[in-house]
């Protein structure tokens, strides 16, 4: 063991001196030092295995939710305004070699987005559906809203929403799919399909034939492709021909959707408009008619007035010279 001695010096008499005496030790480990390790730590808040089973106490407060109430719908609202507008572009652009489903709707299916597409859906559908009607009928016939045109518009789009998938999920549960889409993945994906109807149903307004029937291609042809390529994992196992028919079945119902709009709601047929026109034409002309026989009534009756006045005029003329001549016969006889 080496030792290290230090003088200090004090005041000029050096009366005392302080020794400091420094050891070194050396830290070579010998036989018999032990050295304790801790195992056990206490439990704190960013322990990972309790935010584990606080996030499986989340899910089963979510699940002890009855069907009935209102706490069990509001998880199928929570999302973010940037997730919806993600999922709303991805929904009109297809993408190969990406899946629609699994990619964006999969980590968090939501009803918000996909209901407030159908319902805005519903409105610009009936409100440029009754726009079109009124710019054909300017000047024809006194024009009136049509409130069925709402009605109907909802009944087809939510029927359309829920119907539809709910049939594709009943195949592909009964031929055994291997992708277990669930039903509410399923109708997200359909409510999402239908935003790009929505620019499209204002320029259906537009009266010109072509662009109409261009904007329903181009609309069923860009949507319909996500579907397709959505669901074909699913039903690619099966064989060949239920494959492609229900492939099918996807596309015709989605561009049948377009086509409907379109007839129901903005097809205006030439047909019609000669028909007010004619009709018009037909009430012009026997208004005009009435009307020059009541002025020909009243020019007879004025003839016959003017007659009858020159008649009445005659038998006083010729009574009065009756008068003058038998008065001038008198007095030449007296």
């Amino acid at each position: 063991m080496a030792t290290t001695t230090v003088d200090v010096a004090g005041s000029d008499n050096e009366e005392r001196q302080d020794f400091l005496n420094f050891q070194d030790i050396p830290h070579e480990p010998s036989g018999n030092d032990q050295t304790h390790k801790f195992t056990d730590f206490p439990h704190s808040a960013a322990d990972s295995d309790d935010e584990e089973s606080d996030n499986a106490k989340l899910l089963k407060e979510k699940s002890s939710h009855s069907f009935w109430t209102f706490a069990y719908y509001q998880q199928f609202f929570n999302v973010e305004t940037e997730q919806v507008g993600k999922r709303i572009m991805a929904s009109m652009v297809p993408r190969p070699g990406q899946n629609y489903l699994i990619k964006q709707i999969r980590p968090n299916p939501d009803l918000y987005g996909p209901f407030w597409i159908c319902t805005t859906l519903v409105f610009t559908t009936a409100i440029a559906g009754n726009m079109a009607n009124y710019f054909s009928a300017v000047g024809s016939y006194k024009w009136k809203y049509d409130f069925h045109k709402v009605t109907f518009a909802a009944t087809a789009i939510f029927s359309y929403w829920w119907v539809i998938p709910l049939l594709l999920y009943g195949v592909l549960w009964w031929r055994g799919s291997q992708a277990k889409f669930t039903f509410l993945e399923m109708i997200c994906v359909y409510g999402y399909s239908l935003v790009i109807y929505i620019p499209i149903s204002i320029l259906w307004a537009i009266q010109v034939s072509w662009l109409q029937w261009t904007l329903v291609v181009v609309g069923a042809v860009l949507s319909g492709s996500v579907l397709l390529l959505t669901f074909w994992p699913a039903v690619s196992e099966d064989s060949k021909k239920i494959a492609l028919g229900m492939m099918a079945f996807i596309f015709i119902m989605h561009a049948a959707l377009a086509a409907g709009f379109v007839l129901y709601f903005f097809y205006i047929p030439s047909t019609a408009s000669d028909q007010v026109n004619v009709n018009t034409t037909v009430a012009f002309t026997t208004v005009t008619m009435a009307t020059g026989s009541n002025k020909l009534n009243e020019s007879q009756q004025s003839v016959q007035q003017a007659l009858q006045a020159s008649q009445v005029s005659k038998t006083v003329n010729t009574n009065v010279i009756q008068n003058l001549t038998t008065k001038q016969i008198l007095e030449r006889v007296f």
